[in-house]
Parts: C-alpha cells; sequence; structure tokens
C-alpha cells in the first residue's frame, strides 16, 4: 500500500502504524452526528476491553465519489477540517490512502491487506450503510465473516425524522437552511479562505468587508446573506456575509463570500478567516441602485446585531 500513511492527529505528523488499532471505516464528509455515533463507539470499544489500541479511522484522501462519477460532489469539510474534527472526537490516529489504488481490491484482499496486515486492525467500526471492495460488493455482513476480530456496525441516527447523511446536508445547505444543517453536523458550516482585495465598494459606502473565494471542493451555500461567525487570529466576530455574484454592482462577478464585520476595524488582507454560517436572512438580489442597496445592507447589519 504506497498511499497510504498514519497521521499522528495529536501533532500532525506521519507515525508509524500502532501495534493494535480499532478502525473506524468511511468517507466521513462533513464528520456529522452520524460519523460522530461512530466514533463514539470507537472509543467504548478501547474502555469496554482493549484499553492498549489506538482509536483510529481509515478513510480517503479525496473521496471514493470524485473518482466514481462524471461530476464531483462538493464537500463540507477540506481534508485538513476533516483531521482537526477526528482530533476533537478524541482520536489518535488518521490512516490515509488514495482510492485509486485500492478501488481494484475484493472485499477479501481489502480487509486483509489494508485492515489486518497494515493497520492492525483488532476491532473494525463501520456504518449501518458502508461499503467496500471492488463495485462496492462488500458489506458490515462481509466484515463480520472475513475478519477474526469484533466488527461493531453503527445504526442511523434520526434527527427530525430523517437519517442524519452528508447528502441531507448538502441539500439543507443549498436550501440556505443553514441553522438546520449545524443541527446535523453539531457545529455551524464553516469555509476557511484566503482574505483577498475586492472592488472596495464596501469601504467607500462606510460598510469594509472582506472577500474569499470558496475553495474550489467545498460546496457553495444558497446565494444570499446570511449572519455568520468569523475567527481571526482565534478571535471571534458577528459578521454579515453575503454568497453571490453582487448582481448590483457586477453582473459578470464570480460567485464569493463577501463579509462585513460588525465592531472591527483592521487589516486582514492575506490572512485565512474561518467563516461559519449561522442563519439565513434573505435571497441576493439586484438593487434599482446603489443607494437602495447600501439602506438594506444597513438594514442586514442591525439584524445580525439583534440576533
Amino acid at each position: 500500500m504506497r498511499s497510504l500513511q498514519c497521521i499522528c492527529l495529536r501533532d500532525g505528523t506521519v507515525a508509524d502504524f500502532p501495534a493494535e488499532s480499532i478502525v473506524c471505516l468511511g468517507n466521513f464528509d462533513g464528520v456529522h452526528l452520524g460519523h460522530r455515533a461512530l466514533l463514539k463507539s470507537a472509543k467504548e470499544i478501547r474502555a469496554r476491553r482493549m484499553g492498549s489500541a489506538a482509536c483510529a479511522v481509515l478513510c480517503f484522501r479525496a473521496p471514493s465519489a470524485d473518482f466514481l462519477g462524471a461530476d464531483k460532489i462538493p464537500r463540507l469539510c477540506t481534508l485538513e477540517q476533516k483531521l482537526e474534527l477526528f482530533r476533537e472526537c478524541g482520536m489518535d490516529y488518521a490512516f490515509l490512502i488514495d482510492f485509486p489504488e485500492i478501488r481494484a481490491l475484493s472485499p477479501d484482499e481489502f480487509a486483509a491487506q489494508v485492515l489486518r496486515d497494515a493497520c492492525h486492525a483488532t476491532a473494525v467500526v463501520c456504518g449501518f450503510n458502508y461499503r467496500f471492495g471492488k463495485g462496492g460488493v462488500g458489506t458490515p455482513e462481509t466484515l463480520k465473516r472475513i475478519l477474526d476480530v469484533e466488527v461493531s456496525v453503527q445504526d442511523e441516527v434520526r434527527i427530525d425524522g430523517d437519517t442524519v447523511s452528508s447528502t441531507r446536508i448538502r441539500r439543507l445547505l443549498s436550501d440556505g437552511r443553514a441553522n438546520e444543517a449545524a443541527k446535523l453536523l453539531s457545529r455551524p458550516y464553516t469555509v476557511r479562505a484566503e482574505v483577498i482585495h475586492g472592488k472596495a465598494l464596501g469601504k467607500t459606502w462606510g460598510f469594509p468587508t472582506l472577500n474569499q473565494n470558496f475553495p474550489p471542493e467545498m460546496l457553495i451555500p444558497r446565494h444570499g446573506v446570511y449572519i455568520t461567525d468569523c475567527e481571526i487570529d482565534g478571535r471571534h466576530l458577528r459578521g454579515v456575509s453575503n454568497v453571490g455574484s453582487h448582481p448590483t454592482v457586477d453582473s459578470a462577478a464570480t460567485v464569493n463570500c463577501e463579509t462585513y464585520l460588525l465592531d472591527f476595524d483592521g487589516d486582514v488582507y492575506g490572512k485565512t478567516v474561518a467563516v461559519s454560517f449561522l442563519e439565513y436572512l434573505r435571497p441576493e438580489q439586484r438593487f434599482d441602485s446603489e443607494e437602495a442597496l447600501k439602506e438594506q445592507i444597513a438594514r442586514d447589519i442591525q439584524a445580525a446585531r439583534e440576533a
């Protein structure tokens, strides 16, 4: 397994594979409540009977869906965010592998070569709908048949009568239902990006903003105006963010995120800022004049203050 790599989540360094590991399996896009239940199950197995084993997550550097369909599915988190979330959930290691390297392995080959021989799995945890091996023919029952270790299968987690899934969260964000998506993620949907120079119109109007392009792999939520939380150098600030192309001032602009920070005065150009989407205020719209746009921005800012 040339691409298989063990990352110590404590410090982010490449490490040797532990002698014993409880391995969690999946794509883990977003590390939502369903994923967190699976990770919790691994820690419970260790506490119950495997005190010396490490809790680890085996996942792909790029999701398997990137290689299986014509169109890439937008992501809910970057690999960097995913590793950070694994650490916050109490995992010790992440085992990273490139999907093309293992896509041709049969279920038996995957279980033996990857889980048993390379990852030293002494227990495995997966979701009820986990599929693996060439053609996706392997199931949790297949793992139980192949491996001579405990295989724990996490049942679906349901919120508001429906299964928590990455697909459902993407749909909510595409509909502008950021607060509902946050409930399933256990945190707001967050995008991290460098602050770049814009047209500086907001500064001219008395509403200086920071401009960011969405990372190409990340999901762009419904166009419109949001109340956001912005983290800059460890400091959290309330923001009003517009996702869209700014049709009033530039109909040809590409979609980006433009944020006004409440009660902030500073230079953040070139810094990476995390923007977390809390609540959808209104759709993006074209105004008859710049003056009408400025008046609406002032109302949006007031709404953010009162939220």
